[in-house]
């Protein structure tokens, strides 16, 4: 959701160096001529930002579809295991409810969104033209990594970032 919010606020502001339709259409209408219609026609920017929005809720809901044809898939699995393992339908019971569990967790996992502030930096092990990289530990997990971290308004005075075609 972030990304097209950035991605719409992008094009929000390429809008505002553009002349709005109505203006130039009031400054060319003549004296005598018709009225505008309170209806106009939509611009190519309106089109496009609709075809972008139009694919961005497909592919949220798609991928909401088969993650949960995908979680069905584990219990529908786990289920038809533990009928031939021939578990007894109180350790049945428990076995789904701990992989339910699982799934939540998993799934509020992928909602989070990684920072630099989910880790603690301990030692600096390069230094680069646009940043730097050092050793870190995660918070939550006190997992030990890498990270580099990458002045990107430097990348974009050298010129050093492409950017992706629209």
């Amino acid at each position: 959701m972030e990304a097209a919010r950035c991605w719409f606020n992008k094009l929000k502001s390429k809008d505002k160096l553009r002349p709005s339709k109505k203006k130039e259409a009031a400054g060319n209408a003549k004296e005598g001529s018709k009225p505008p219609t309170g209806e106009e026609a939509p611009s190519n920017v309106t089109k496009q930002r609709v075809a972008a929005a139009k694919q961005y809720i497909e592919d949220h809901y798609k991928k909401q579809m088969k993650s949960l044809q995908e979680r069905k898939e584990r219990r529908n699995i786990l289920e038809k295991k533990l009928a031939d393992a021939e578990v007894s339908e109180e350790e049945q019971n428990n076995l789904l409810k701990y992989l339910e569990k699982k799934e939540t967790e998993y799934m509020r996992l992928q909602r989070h969104k990684m920072g630099a502030d989910d880790f603690e930096p301990l030692t600096m092990i390069g230094k680069g033209a646009f940043g730097e990289v050092r050793i870190c530990r995660e918070k939550a997990t006190s997992h030990v990594y890498a990270m580099k971290k990458l002045k990107k308004s430097e990348m974009l005075r050298r010129g050093q970032v492409h950017k992706p075609a629209m």
